[in-house]
């Protein structure tokens, strides 16, 4: 089976890797494939790099981005994992930028949820770092591109913000602007 050779590759790759990025490689293919050794892959490279902040942003955006249905599941549990800080704005990036920017799967579900998550996040993160909660709203402020029913709740959030009238002048302003046009 094509699946399952990939997968053994995957983790070959992964446990034998000399280099980061073939190692980042063989997780990401792991994780965004949902195979089953992710999460084994995902606490071993954990226990390995959880010192070094720079390659542990790399383990949150790999999860945080990995396009599976489950995803906004994990990105809630990594939110309240003891390595994330909302008040890091590099791991911010790293765990809600990533799922933002890089899983349509978990953002544009057709419920909706992905869009509550990132607007409710961004209402928190905005009153502790303005610049990265105005950042993080290219996601919803890109609505005019998606279906009628995704539009009208991307819009539903934005408005949400705005009507909250706790929203810093950096947000306000991505936000009017978005819904002017």
């Amino acid at each position: 089976d094509a699946d399952e050779a990939v997968g053994e590759l995957c983790r070959r790759q992964f446990r034998e890797g000399d280099n980061m990025t073939d190692v980042l490689a063989a997780l990401t293919n792991l994780c965004n494939n949902g195979h089953p050794a992710a999460d084994e892959a995902l606490a071993q490279f954990y226990e390995k790099w959880k010192g070094d902040n720079l390659v542990l942003d790399k383990w949150f955006a790999i999860q945080a981005s990995a396009p599976r249905a489950d995803s906004l599941a994990t990105v809630k549990q990594l939110a309240a994992h003891p390595d994330f800080r909302i008040t890091n704005p590099n791991r911010v990036r790293s765990l809600i930028g990533a799922f933002g920017m890089r899983n349509p799967v978990g953002l544009h579900a057709a419920g909706g949820e992905g869009y509550t998550f990132l607007a409710d996040f961004i209402m928190q993160l905005d009153g502790i770092n303005p610049q990265v909660a105005a950042r993080l709203l290219t996601p919803l402020t890109r609505w005019r591109s998606y279906d009628s029913g995704r539009q009208e709740m991307m819009r539903a959030e934005l408005q949400r913000m705005l009507d909250s009238g706790k929203c810093s002048r950096d947000v306000y302003e991505v936000v009017s602007k978005s819904l002017a046009h």
